[in-house]
């Protein structure tokens, strides 16, 4: 009787939780997009190479078909330096679009997945290198990125060993193979003992993928790596590297990259399978998932205004040149008017100030010619006349003097 009674508990502990799950989800998590709505090419194109899993209610991720143990993303292929930096040109048929679009997770039950998004970019990698090995490894779906801000995470996160691709320099500008990477023992201690190289910036609505400086990785691996031409192509062709004639030189990469609205086309049904159990992720803090930035996808239908700007700088110069030359016109018609001759009139100084001229000028004679004696205690008024007897004995031609400083000269 016991084991029939822990049977029947197990079974109705089980038909609760099965009970829950479906409730779980039947409610749609409203912090995520509808993925089928915004990814209709991503769905249409992936279909024939991966399976698409329904991991929560709403949220789908892609994964793909017959890969090895030890594949991981950004292994097979090669990088190329470009406008936007370091580019990842993929010998995968998928890779035009899990390369530069989305995050990759490796599950612990589902194993390797890819997370959609909309922004695209030239590589989704962080970097890492020493004097030797040079590193990448792709991000996480915690990596946000935003044209103001740049990159951030929404929670700590260290890049496992198994995500990390490490080659020496030398074979850096070459197709990677498996042969080329350093072994887990190895890359572990190299992940310990380099340095961060990640760098990200945004010029024009572009995210150009900086990386490790490219004269370190030439001068360390003795190479010569020349800038590949990035060219947009309108049909859905995918990724195509094209070859210079009679060399093995790429001389340049055509892509497409869909606008958001050639994204939601090709909504076709597709078989999305309910996956057995939730991602070991939280998807909760995946925050990138929702729009709120300009995607660069939609830079095809921005190149004409982005091309106006960099014109600005030379209809400016145009149209000073331009003031500059009527500014000159100007001042040669202003030369050749003659000039007009205006006389300079001397300005006249009041009457009254030249009666006090003259008045100064005769009490500096006076003090000159009969300096005053020492002061003594007389009376003003005997002080007084005897300053008029001495100044008129003294000076018996003052009135002829008044008369030469006067302004008739003495003449009537």
């Amino acid at each position: 009787m016991c084991i029939i009674k822990r049977i029947l508990i197990l079974l109705f502990i089980l038909s609760v939780g099965n009970i829950l799950n479906q409730k779980s989800w039947a409610a749609p998590n409203p912090n995520l997009p509808d993925f089928g709505t915004q990814f209709g090419l991503f769905y249409s194109s992936l279909s024939s190479h991966g399976e698409w899993i329904e991991v929560d209610s709403g949220f789908r991720v892609w994964r793909p078909f017959h890969i090895p143990h030890q594949w991981r993303p950004y292994l097979l292929g090669q990088w190329a330096w470009t406008d936007y930096g370091w580019y990842w040109m993929s010998n995968e048929p998928f890779g035009w679009i899990t390369y530069h679009y989305g995050r990759w997770y490796n599950d612990d039950y589902y194993g390797w997945v890819w997370i959609p998004d909309d922004v695209w970019g030239p590589a989704w990698v962080e970097w890492r290198y020493d004097d030797d090995y040079i590193g990448w490894a792709p991000l996480s779906p915690y990596a946000k990125f935003n044209i103001s801000s740049g990159m951030r995470f929404t929670t700590h996160w260290s890049a496992p060993v198994h995500y990390w691709n490490f080659v020496r320099y030398y074979r850096f500008g070459a197709v990677i193979r498996y042969r080329d990477l350093a072994s887990m023992e190895h890359t572990r201690r190299l992940i310990r003992t380099t340095r961060n190289g990640s760098q990200y910036e945004v010029n024009h609505d572009r995210i150009i993928n900086r990386g490790v400086d490219r004269a370190l990785i030439e001068r360390h691996g003795n190479l010569r790596i020349s800038r590949t031409e990035v060219r947009d192509v309108h049909e859905q062709s995918g990724e195509r590297m094209i070859r210079s004639d009679g060399n093995r030189r790429t001389e340049r990469i055509e892509i497409y990259r869909p606008t958001r609205d050639e994204m939601q086309r090709g909504r076709e049904r597709i078989e999305t399978r309910r996956g057995d159990q939730a991602l070991s992720i939280d998807i909760k803090k995946i925050e990138r998932l929702r729009v709120e930035s300009r995607a660069p996808s939609d830079e095809r239908s921005r190149r004409d205004p982005v091309r106006t700007e960099e014109q600005q700088p030379e209809r400016s110069i145009q149209r000073e040149a331009q003031q500059q030359e009527q500014r000159r016109a100007r001042e040669t018609q202003r030369e050749k008017r003659p000039r007009e001759y205006t006389p300079r009139v001397q300005e006249q100084k009041p009457q009254h100030d030249r009666k006090e001229m003259r008045h100064e000028l005769i009490q500096r004679y006076e003090r000159k010619q009969n300096p005053s004696p020492p002061t003594t205690h007389v009376a003003p008024q005997k002080r007084i006349e005897r300053h008029r007897a001495s100044s008129s004995s003294a000076h018996p031609n003052r009135s002829s003097l008044e008369k030469r400083l006067s302004p008739s000269g003495g003449k009537r």
